[in-house]
């Protein structure tokens, strides 16, 4: 497993999905605003719960590590990369929308 290639899919996993999330709802002509948050709250928790994923793999790999049973630390490096890019990725989803929330909260009616 290359790391490269393990981290560059991993973005454009994260990327893809939260805009194919707001791109769908936002193309459904039929949808109601709840619709939309409502694809996009379950893109975003799907990652969520990916990242976490990303997170409980790397510490089960420093384990096998240390105990032996996984003893490549290249190996080792991809699971701590990829869970790091991860949680990078979900921080930067999470600063974009507060922005977006305060640039709402912001506007004048």
């Amino acid at each position: 497993m290359d790391v490269y290639s393990a981290t560059q899919a991993l973005g454009s996993y994260y990327i893809d999905k939260v805009t194919n999330a707001v791109k769908s709802a936002s193309s459904n002509q039929a949808a109601t605003d709840k619709d939309t948050f409502d694809s996009v709250y379950n893109s975003v928790v799907g990652l969520l719960n990916d990242t976490n994923k990303y997170i409980q793999d790397a510490s089960q790999a420093e384990i096998d590590f240390s105990l032996g049973n996984l003893t490549s630390t290249h190996e080792l490096s991809v699971y701590q990369q990829k869970a790091n890019l991860a949680l990078q990725y979900t921080v930067a989803i999470r600063d974009k929308a507060l922005e977006a929330y305060k640039e709402i909260m912001n506007m004048s009616m």
